[in-house]
């Protein structure tokens, strides 16, 4: 996924968690400064191709257009920090967030991304809470931006990347100590265990955008 991101190629909800995970994983910046450099050389060495004159110009017409960037709203208050992928599209809702109750311990905040493969999304869950357990149909990443949770395989903290593949099972739990809020990306609805989980359907349905 860094090549892919480093090349440019990566799809967009994917590279949205990538950019998250890279403001807390050294190891994995420095990585990408190495691609960065293959990438470099690569172009230095290849063969130039001749461009019209209207290529440069429309090119420097829409650095010239460009807005200056709006000041990243913070979820919570003055001190809490998220990744620049994540403020920016905090930055590009409404004045604030809306989060929607999933259940009685996790909320969603929905995001606008322009594109139609993954929801991507903010899940708060509450200090203690525990989500339905569910089965993933598509895949899933997700990054975790405060506080942590865990399952029935690790506890996962702040930085932490995870994908989730389909038939992946689970029942994430938020620490005691504090709530864990995670960005999603997700490719298809969960489905949930519980032999009532139809009854919570409409509130599941994956909405990409």
């Amino acid at each position: 996924m860094l090549v892919e991101f480093a090349a440019g190629t990566l799809e967009t909800a994917a590279s949205i968690c990538v950019s998250a995970h890279l403001h807390f994983c050294k190891q994995c910046r420095e990585d990408l400064m190495s691609l960065n450099e293959v990438g470099a050389k690569l172009m230095a060495e290849a063969t130039p191709e001749p461009v019209g004159e209207e290529v440069f110009d429309s090119v420097m017409a829409a650095i010239d257009g460009k807005q200056p960037a709006k000041e990243p709203q913070d979820l919570h208050s003055a001190s809490t920090r998220f990744p620049f992928s994540v403020s920016k599209l905090i930055s590009g809702s409404a004045t604030t967030l809306t989060w929607k109750r999933l259940s009685a311990s996790v909320d969603i905040a929905r995001f606008k991304t322009g594109q139609k493969e993954f929801e991507v999304a903010l899940h708060k869950i509450c200090a203690g809470g525990k989500t339905p357990k569910h089965d993933h149909h598509g895949l899933e990443y997700t990054v975790v931006l405060k506080g942590s949770f865990s399952d029935e395989r690790a506890v996962y903290r702040e930085g932490d990347f995870l994908l989730r593949q389909p038939g992946d099972v689970h029942q994430p739990m938020g620490a005691q100590n504090g709530e864990c809020i995670c960005l999603s990306a997700l490719a298809a609805p969960i489905k949930l265990s519980n032999p009532l989980g139809f009854l919570m359907k409409p509130w599941l349905r994956t909405n990409p955008m």
